[in-house]
């Protein structure tokens, strides 16, 4: 009898193997609407051996989705805007900007980013003051690279005043050498007293090993990967009964794990040079808490919960700005809590929400309130109508 395992067996089925999962990938792109295949992790960067990564300079980037169209213009030095002058005019009074995809805002318009907001409150509340703010966002990035960007970067704008804003999944990624598919990253290293960077320069997608290559590429450009990925995660989750979680939301658990505990740390003495870095450029410091969707808006949270099928008796959505909240006391950094702020407008405002439905950014919606609460944490603060300066 024939072997079953003849060549001519083994490469039908193979064959058939192939095209069945070229069919599955046809259909599957075919049905799966486009937001979905929309990628956070491609924008329009650049590599970059400090930071990783950072925008393409003197590009105009198009983002689009079933849920917003965006022109982005990123001018010469890599910011998103007009150009800037280093030299600040007699007078000027300027707000640096730090942080991540929130900041950079890319899911609206330049004028409608919460950061030109906050501008023209301020120039309206006091125009007889030129006031520039400098939005030095950028996509994926944390704490870690917020604070080597203004180093390297936001220093030269010779800001009087610097806000990060910080997002709950900073902690994490303070403590790891790579985001996502956006690439590797600088990595602070706690050690005694003393906070060491390493992992810089940074190294190139390109110095990734062969199987990393070709898993990512498959990540980014199958449907029928991407979904069997879920699949198996979905499955991990729910055979976890509860005690298994994406990496980045353990930050929600009540108790800290040991690798979340060692990421606090690590946040902690970033914050902490910062504070160092801005006083010593005369640039004072604040920390906006940025409010997420699942901290907002109860259903997001029960949906959270469920989605991973977590006990939520081990898990508080207040868990990150109550532990922020601690850092800042300790370090005497004034922290921006915007989170009251949002739970009133959402309640006030049902129909008008503050994110996209799909996406988890800020809508036009969400952006004017930011600029608001920002303007009104200024307006309140400032004693710089003779003086220019902050207290």
């Amino acid at each position: 009898m024939k072997s079953i395992f003849s060549k001519q067996n083994l490469l039908l089925l193979s064959v058939s193997t192939v095209v069945s999962l070229l069919l599955a990938e046809l259909v599957l792109r075919a049905v799966t609407p486009k937001a979905a295949n929309f990628n956070h992790h491609q924008l329009y960067c650049e590599y970059d051996s400090l930071l990783g990564w950072r925008k393409t300079p003197n590009t105009k980037g198009h983002h689009k989705t079933p849920e917003y169209e965006v022109l982005e213009s990123i001018n010469s030095q890599g910011i998103r805007g007009p150009e800037y002058p280093l030299q600040k005019d007699s007078g000027e009074y300027r707000i640096a900007v730090l942080g991540d995809s929130f900041s950079e805002g890319y899911t609206v318009g330049f004028d409608s980013l919460f950061s030109q907001v906050l501008k023209q409150k301020l120039v309206a509340a006091m125009p007889q003051r030129r006031i520039e703010v400098i939005n030095f966002g950028t996509g994926g990035y944390s704490t870690d690279q917020e604070l080597l960007c203004f180093e390297r970067d936001a220093v030269r704008y010779s800001p009087d005043y610097t806000v990060l804003l910080f997002c709950t999944n900073d902690p994490w990624f303070n403590n790891q050498a790579r985001y996502y598919d956006r690439g590797f990253k600088p990595l602070f290293v706690q050690e005694a007293d003393s906070l060491q960077l390493t992992n810089v320069p940074v190294p190139t997608m390109a110095e990734r090993s062969a199987f990393s290559k070709t898993k990512d590429w498959l990540l980014r450009n199958s449907e029928l990967v991407r979904r069997l990925k879920n699949l198996r995660d979905n499955a991990r989750y729910a055979a976890s009964k509860g005690q298994a979680v994406p990496d980045e939301w353990r930050i929600y658990q009540k108790a800290d794990s040991p690798e979340m505990a060692v990421a606090w740390q690590v946040t902690a003495g970033i914050l902490q040079r910062l504070r160092q870095k801005t006083a010593a450029a005369g640039s004072q410091l604040a920390i906006f808490y940025i409010p997420e969707k699942t901290e907002v808006y109860d259903s997001e949270w029960q949906t959270f919960l469920k989605t991973y099928t977590l006990d939520a008796s081990k898990f508080d959505p207040t868990a990150p700005r109550m532990h922020l909240a601690a850092i800042c006391d300790s370090l005497q950094i004034p922290l921006i809590n915007a989170v009251p702020s949002f739970i009133e407008k959402a309640k006030a405002e049902p129909t008008r929400p503050l994110y996209f439905k799909e996406d988890w950014h800020w809508n036009v919606n969400g952006n004017r309130l930011t600029g608001e609460i920002l303007a009104d944490f200024f307006e309140k603060s400032i004693q710089f109508y003779q003086n220019g300066r902050i207290n």
